[in-house]
C-alpha cells in the first residue's frame, strides 16, 4: 500500500509538471495568434482606409463639402468610406480635428477630436491605429464597446494639404472572439479598464459573471499591461482552474485602455492523469478486496461472524446496503447464496411488475374503423350484415370478457366494425371482427395480419388512427382500434361537393404527416382513399387502416373492393405499379394522396370508367385532366403539386411525404387561380 501510494504521488507530480509545461506552450501560441490576428486585421483596415482617403474624386468632394459646411454630403461620403473599407462605422473631421460627420451618430458634430493621437497624428500627415472605446448607453453604462480603429489624412496623392481625417473602425465582438477560439483552442476574453484601472469584461467565449470578481481583485491591471513582460493569470472559477495569458490593447498613443485574456483549463490538461489515477485506485480497491477475501478464507472457521454475514445479506435484500461483510464459511455460504438468489428473484419480480403495469398503460385499445363505413348509419350497416348473421356479435354482449358491444358501425369485405366499451380501461374503443372465411381462405393470412399489426402498432401520431391489437375468442378474430368520432372525407365530399382550396391544403398537410411517420416505420398503407380518412369535429384528420386495409376484398368499383388474386387496394386511387401487381414503396401512397387531393378540389375521381379493366387502362395510360379545368379556383401551384403526385413513373413523383408536405406548405390560398 505504501509503494502504491508513493507511485500515485510521484505520478501526480509528474503529470502536474507536464500539464503546466503544455499549458505554457499553448498559451504562448495563443497570445502570438491573437496578436497576429489583431495586427493583420488592423493593417488591412489601415491600408483600405489610406487608399480611399486619397482618391482624388473623394478628396475633391470632401474638401468642397467642408468648405460649404454641407453635412449631408459629408455624411454620404462617410457612409461610402465605411462601405468601401468594410468598417462598422466611419467619421470625418475637418482640418482642425473638429467632427463633421459620423455614420452611426448622424446628429453629432462639432466635437474636437484633434487632441487624440488617432486624429492628431493624421492631421500631421501620418496614419494612426489603436483601440477605440465606445461608451455604453445611459440605460447600460457598463456595456462599453471595443473597436479597432485607424485614422488617415484626407489629402490628394502626393499632396501636403490635409483637408481632414477619416477614422474607420471594426468591432472587437463575439464573432472575432469565436474565430480566435477556433484557431487557438483557447477561450478568449476581451475587457476594458475602468477609471480605477480595473477590468470590465466586454466580449468573452466563457461566462463572465464568475470571472468578474476574480479579475477585479487581481491588482492594478493598467500597470501590468504597461509592462512589456508577459502577464499570466491563474484563476479558480467554481471547480475549475483556469490559466491564462494577458495582452494589452493600446490607444494610438500607446496607452493600454483595454486588453485580452487567453484562457485554458488546467483540469482538461490533467484529464489523462485523472483517468490513470482512477484506474490505479480501482486496481488498489480490487487488490484490497482480494486481501479481504483472503482474510475471510482464513477466518472461515469462526461461526459467529459467518452468521452475522448471513444476517447482513438478508438486510441487503431488504434494501439496506451499508451492512459490512466480514466473514465467510462453507456452510453459511450456501445460506448466503440462497439469500442472494431470493433477493435477485424478488428484484426481478418487482421489475416484471413494473414492466407489466407500464405495458398495460400502453395496451389501451384506441379506435376507429378502417372502413369508410365508420360514418355511415347503423341502419345501412345492419342491412348489409343481414346477409351474414353468422358474423354478427350480439349488441349488449361482451367479447373476450372485456369489450361490451354497444353498436354496429359498419361492415366490409373483411368483417363487421363495432363500437364497444372496454370495461378494463373504462373507455370507448372500436372493434373489427374478421370474417372466418377471410382467415380460412389463406393459411398464411393470419400470420400476415399479425405481422401487419406489429408494424401498424409502431405508428403513434395524432393524424393516425392507432391499430392496437389482434385477439381471438372461440374462433372469432378481432382487431381493437382507437375510436374516433367524426365523418369520413368521402362522405364530406359527397355531401359538400368539392372542397375549398384552404380545406384541401389542410387535408393534404395532415395526410402527409401521417404518411411520413408511417413510412419512417417502414409501413406502406397501400389503400389511401377518402373512405379511409376521418375528420373529427375539432378539425383533426385521422388516417385509418394502417396494416389491414390492404386485405379488403370485393367486386365493385368505387367501394375499395378487389378480386382475389388481383392487386391489393382501391383501383380509383392505385398507382400504376400497384395496379400491375408490382412491388410498391412509399411513392405508391403519394400517388394515392394526389388522387385524394384531386378529388377534394374537383369533387370527382381522377379517372372514372364502367369496368375495372377500363379504369386500370386510364391509370396506366391517360394523363389526368388539369384540376383547374374542373375548378377555376385552384391555384396553378396546387395543380402542379397534384399532377406531379399523379405521375405515371414513380421516379417523377414526389419522393417522400415530407417533400410533398413542404410543397403544400409553399402554396398560398390567395394565389391567383386559373383565368
Amino acid at each position: 500500500m505504501v509503494v502504491l501510494g508513493g507511485s500515485l504521488l510521484l505520478t501526480k507530480q509528474q503529470a502536474d509538471r507536464a500539464a503546466d509545461e503544455s499549458i505554457t506552450r499553448a498559451l504562448a501560441a495563443t497570445r502570438s495568434a491573437i496578436d497576429d490576428a489583431l495586427a493583420a486585421r488592423g493593417q488591412a483596415l489601415l491600408q483600405s482606409a489610406s487608399v480611399v482617403a486619397q482618391v482624388p474624386d473623394y478628396v475633391a468632394r470632401i474638401s468642397e463639402a467642408l468648405r460649404q459646411d454641407n453635412r449631408a454630403n459629408l455624411l454620404d461620403q462617410a457612409d461610402e468610406f465605411r462601405d468601401q473599407v468594410g468598417a462598422a462605422w466611419a467619421l470625418i473631421t475637418d482640418g482642425s480635428g473638429i467632427l463633421r460627420a459620423h455614420t452611426d451618430l448622424r446628429n453629432l458634430a462639432g466635437d474636437s477630436l484633434g487632441e487624440g493621437a488617432l486624429v492628431g497624428l493624421p492631421l500631421e500627415g501620418q496614419a494612426a491605429a489603436g483601440t477605440w472605446i465606445e461608451p455604453g448607453s445611459d440605460e447600460a453604462p457598463d456595456d462599453d464597446l471595443l473597436f479597432q480603429a485607424v485614422g488617415v489624412p484626407i489629402k490628394s496623392p502626393g499632396g501636403t494639404t490635409v483637408y481632414g481625417v477619416l477614422v474607420a473602425a471594426v468591432p472587437i465582438d463575439s464573432t472575432l472572439a469565436g474565430h480566435l477560439k477556433q484557431n487557438t483552442d483557447s477561450d478568449i476574453l476581451f475587457f476594458v479598464l475602468d477609471q480605477e484601472g480595473k477590468p470590465v469584461p466586454t466580449v468573452s467565449t466563457v461566462a463572465t459573471a464568475a470571472l468578474q470578481g476574480t479579475m477585479s481583485g487581481a491588482g492594478d491591471w493598467g500597470t501590468a499591461l504597461s509592462d512589456t513582460a508577459e502577464v499570466g493569470v491563474r484563476w479558480r472559477v467554481g471547480d475549475e482552474t483556469l490559466v491564462g495569458t494577458v495582452g494589452p490593447l493600446n490607444t494610438a498613443a500607446g496607452y493600454p485602455v483595454a486588453g485580452y485574456v487567453g484562457l485554458r483549463s488546467r483540469d482538461e490538461e490533467l484529464a489523462p492523469f485523472a483517468r490513470l489515477r482512477t484506474t490505479i485506485i480501482r486496481a488498489f480497491a480490487a487488490g484490497l478486496a482480494l486481501a479481504v477475501l483472503s482474510s475471510l478464507v482464513v477466518a472461515g472457521g469462526i461461526t459467529r461472524p459467518v452468521r452475522r454475514l448471513v444476517q447482513a445479506t438478508r438486510e441487503v435484500a431488504d434494501g439496506r446496503y451499508d451492512v459490512p461483510i466480514d466473514a465467510r464459511s462453507r456452510d453459511e455460504i450456501g445460506e448466503l447464496a440462497g439469500a442472494f438468489r431470493r433477493m435477485v428473484q424478488e428484484l426481478k419480480e418487482k421489475q416484471d411488475l413494473v414492466e407489466f403495469l407500464s405495458a398495460g398503460g400502453q395496451t389501451v385499445a384506441l379506435t376507429p374503423d378502417q372502413v369508410v363505413q365508420v360514418t355511415r348509419g347503423a341502419a345501412g350497416a345492419t342491412a348489409r350484415i343481414a346477409t351474414q348473421p353468422a358474423d354478427m356479435l350480439e349488441i349488449g354482449g361482451v367479447l373476450a370478457g372485456r369489450y361490451e358491444i354497444k353498436k354496429v358501425l359498419g361492415a366490409g369485405g373483411m368483417g363487421v366494425v363495432y363500437r364497444a366499451h372496454d370495461r378494463d380501461l373504462d373507455e370507448v374503443v372500436a372493434i373489427k371482427t374478421l370474417k372466418p372465411d377471410v382467415v380460412a381462405a389463406d393459411a398464411n393470412s393470419l400470420e400476415r395480419f399479425k405481422q401487419e399489426i406489429r408494424l401498424a402498432r409502431r405508428i403513434t401520431h395524432r393524424n393516425v388512427v392507432r391499430t392496437h391489437d389482434l385477439g381471438e375468442v372461440n374462433g372469432v378474430y378481432y382487431i381493437t382500434m382507437e375510436y374516433v368520432e367524426g365523418t369520413s372525407l368521402k362522405d364530406l365530399i359527397r355531401k359538400r361537393g368539392r372542397l375549398p382550396v384552404s380545406v384541401t391544403l389542410t387535408v393534404g398537410k395532415q395526410l402527409c404527416r401521417a404518411l411520413e411517420v408511417a413510412h419512417e416505420q417502414g409501413v406502406v398503407h397501400r389503400d389511401i382513399k377518402p373512405q379511409n380518412i376521418v375528420v373529427d369535429p375539432t378539425g383533426f384528420l385521422k388516417v385509418m387502416d394502417f396494416g389491414i386495409a390492404r386485405h379488403t376484398e370485393g367486386t365493385r368499383l368505387g367501394e375499395g373492393l378487389t378480386q382475389a388474386g388481383t392487386a391489393i387496394g382501391t383501383p380509383e386511387y392505385m398507382a400504376p405499379e400497384q395496379l400491375m401487381g408490382e412491388a410498391v414503396d412509399p411513392r405508391a401512397d403519394l400517388y394515392a394522396a394526389g388522387a385524394v387531393l384531386y378529388e377534394c378540389v374537383s369533387g370527382r375521381n381522377v379517372f372514372s370508367a364502367p369496368t375495372l379493366m377500363a379504369l386500370m387502362a386510364k391509370h396506366l395510360e391517360e394523363t389526368p385532366l388539369d384540376p383547374r379545368q374542373l375548378n377555376p379556383e385552384v391555384p396553378e401551384s396546387l395543380s402542379r403539386v397534384i399532377l406531379r403526385a399523379l405521375a405515371k413513373k414513380r421516379e417523377e413523383r414526389w419522393q417522400s411525404a415530407a417533400e410533398l408536405h413542404r410543397a403544400l406548405e409553399e402554396i398560398r390560398v390567395e394565389e391567383p387561380a386559373a383565368a
